[in-house]
């Protein structure tokens, strides 16, 4: 069975590289983005069953990224992190708006991210 493969986008490098590994550790192909523009190049040449992408970022930020991916028509599960959402209220609408899988309030544990990514890779 091919392993399922996740694309982590974030514009900071010590959190690409903790979620990549940890994905690896999982049992998941990883790839990492920088930035929107990076991600969606990647997912032009790849095929990826997750994304996770943070959604405060320079440039292209978490939102216009997300709308930009789901618009490529690929099947692919979004998991947004934000270290900005208040409360359960703003996640479910951001759940909602975004037509997203998931939505994690940074920081999260390594074991939360297990179970998101094993929830989401099914679908």
């Amino acid at each position: 069975m091919e392993k399922a493969r996740v694309l982590i986008v974030d514009d900071q490098e010590g959190v690409r590289q903790l979620l990549q590994e940890t994905c690896l550790l999982l049992g998941y192909e990883a790839m990492t983005a920088k930035s929107g523009l990076e991600a969606l190049d990647l997912v032009q040449k790849h095929n990826f069953q997750i994304a996770l992408v943070d959604m405060k970022m320079p440039g292209l930020n978490g939102l216009s990224t997300t709308e930009r991916l789901l618009a490529t028509g690929k099947h692919l599960n979004i998991i947004v992190m934000s270290g900005f959402c208040d409360g359960e209220s703003e996640i479910s609408e951001l759940s909602s708006h975004l037509e997203i899988a998931a939505v994690m309030k940074k920081p999260f544990d390594l074991e939360e991210l297990k179970v998101v990514l094993e929830k989401n890779i099914s679908k």
